[in-house]
């Protein structure tokens, strides 16, 4: 095994930012408080939750008054879905076929409570099906749940185009925006979004902290009781530490976000370009003409994907097939079936992520490794044949 490693799995988790890390030991060693106590202790801890909530808001483009912040987007995710079932007549949700599992999951639950729901589908390239789209509104939809960006093809959805649709029909909005969140520009306020889900991990910042962003004149109610926190929209004493390294990720967000998303695609353009250099069979599934620049899903013809995760990961190279929620599961991506592919091509999908410290050599000298290590297991597939 190599001893250098090369991390290709940013969509599941980013390592931490070191300005992240500086921030959370700070509050660590000097805010012992209570955010929720009147004494000087619980007020210093208030600033800093107050000082996340300007932050995270001005990293989306939302007002600070919108921002509950959470335990991470899963949460958030089910707040909006089962808030919108509890305080709506006849609620009617449309989800598309292709979002995370804390969406679909929750979807596919509310079904079986009796909640009507149906599935918006995609084409080959995990595109949107916008007439599919149109010939629903006139169903009386309440709500429609669509990522901004996918975790698994990188995808690009259009969604101030389709909060406008939708606005017209009367339909609200819920938007996961965990992946675009420091990749590519999303503004909560001018596309007009109702309701925005994030979370921090995946840009540099800590696990287990997250924000449901809510448009002015909505509301969302907690998930469960015991406490008054968060004007009441999320019991439970505040992670402070958490929140801390929160601030600071958004902090960067806002003042580095478009250093990091050309640099991001110069990395992509140089990846791509050496994966199909050095690859045979190589096939890269998704839009291509709206990714993100940080993603590629690809699929190599005659090899399986799991066991070339498994033969990278003895090489030193970290990747994945998919949503890091998935993991240990023996299913084929739910992402790459809505695009129409079989079982078998959709186990040979693999994702490579990457993120602004990942460099541009390490990159190519990685589309080097993967191509070799895909043409051996090829090679040691037909002998066996």
């Amino acid at each position: 095994m190599r001893s250098q490693r090369t991390y290709l799995d940013w969509n599941a988790t980013a390592p931490v930012l070191e300005s992240v890390r500086d921030a959370m030991v700070e509050v660590l060693d000097e805010v012992p408080g209570n955010a929720s106590s009147v004494h000087q202790h619980g007020q210093k801890a208030r600033a800093v939750v107050e000082r996340a909530r300007r932050s995270i808001a001005a990293a989306v483009g939302a007002q600070p008054q919108g921002v509950v912040i959470t335990g991470g987007a899963t949460e958030s995710n089910n707040q909006v879905l089962r808030h919108h079932v509890r305080t709506t007549d006849n609620p009617r949700i449309v989800s598309t076929a292709v979002e995370h599992p804390s969406v679909i999951e929750v979807v596919e639950q509310l079904d079986q409570q009796g909640v009507n729901t149906e599935i918006w589908p995609v084409d080959r390239r995990g595109r949107l099906d916008m007439q599919w789209l149109s010939r629903r509104l006139d169903d009386e939809v309440t709500l429609v749940s669509v990522m901004w960006a996918n975790n698994e093809t990188g995808n690009v959805h259009d969604i101030p185009g389709i909060v406008e649709q939708l606005h017209e029909a009367g339909a609200l909005v819920h938007v996961d925006a965990t992946q675009a969140l420091g990749r590519i520009d999303i503004d909560f306020d001018e596309a007009g979004v109702d309701y925005m889900t994030l979370s921090f991990h995946k840009m540099g910042g800590p696990k287990g902290v997250g924000a449901t962003v809510v448009r002015e004149g909505l509301k969302v109610s907690a998930l469960y009781a015991g406490g008054h926190q968060e004007r009441g929209r999320r019991p439970g004493t505040e992670n402070v530490v958490a929140v801390a390294g929160a601030d600071a990720a958004a902090e960067a967000v806002v003042q580095r976000r478009e250093q990091w998303s050309e640099m991001l695609r110069e990395h992509r353009r140089a990846f791509v370009d050496a994966l199909h250099q050095e690859s045979s069979g190589l096939e890269l599934r998704g839009d291509r003409d709206a990714q993100l620049p940080n993603t590629v899903n690809a699929a190599f013809e005659g090899v399986d994907g799991e066991d070339l995760l498994m033969a990278l990961d003895l090489e030193g190279i970290s990747a994945s097939s998919g949503s890091a929620c998935t993991a240990g599961s023996l299913e084929p991506s739910h992402v790459i079936l809505a695009m129409g592919y079989d079982e078998a091509d959709a186990r040979r999908s693999v994702r490579f992520s990457f993120g602004p410290t990942t460099k541009r050599e390490e990159l190519v000298e990685a589309a080097r490794r993967i191509a070799e290590v895909a043409d051996r297991l090829r090679q040691m597939d037909a002998q066996w044949r």
